[in-house]
């Protein structure tokens, strides 16, 4: 009699396929990486002067408001380690239970990237991550010009009006 065993090819009941077991560990490094990429933005925002509070309560679009010189403003961080193409990739998304969507400039006024191997951090206007889902960093170095090269450690952003400066 066998004990414990599934039919030919399947996998028992009692036990977790490697597809699933690979997913929930990818998950579980995700968290750890958001998680990181949240203490490293509340010590470098604080370091620079900003007042910083984090909203109570899960399903929020954003992690944290942030009082800079002339109001509040609503930031979402995302820090990544993931290369792909010699880019640095960052999913720039909200998941919603059974989808994903992009933000939207009524729900977040900046998202702050963090590139962790460069300990670099871009501060971007939603208006420039609206509608889109996945952005592509260059790193430092990197032979081809930064289309986000303005925003890259654009702290000063978080004083403006919708990021906009003036004069």
């Amino acid at each position: 009699m066998r004990k414990n065993r599934a039919p030919h090819g399947r996998i028992p009941a009692s036990e977790e396929s490697h597809v699933l077991k690979a997913h929930r560990e990818r998950g579980q490094q995700a968290h750890k990486l958001g998680d990181l990429g949240e203490v490293a933005f509340l010590h470098k925002a604080t370091a620079l002067g900003f007042m910083v509070a984090q909203p109570y309560g899960m399903g929020h679009p954003f992690d944290f408001i942030v009082q800079g010189g002339r109001g509040l403003c609503r930031v979402q961080v995302k820090a990544t380690v993931h290369m792909r193409f010699g880019l640095y990739r960052v999913n720039i998304f909200r998941n919603l239970g059974a989808g994903r969507r992009a933000y939207r400039e009524y729900e977040v006024d900046f998202v702050a990237v963090y590139i962790i191997p460069e300990d670099t951090w871009y501060i971007l206007p939603v208006r420039e991550v609206a509608d889109r889902r996945v952005l592509m960093f260059r790193p430092k170095g990197y032979p081809r010009p930064d289309p986000y090269a303005q925003y890259r450690e654009a702290w000063h952003l978080l004083n403006e009006p919708d990021g906009l400066v003036f004069g």
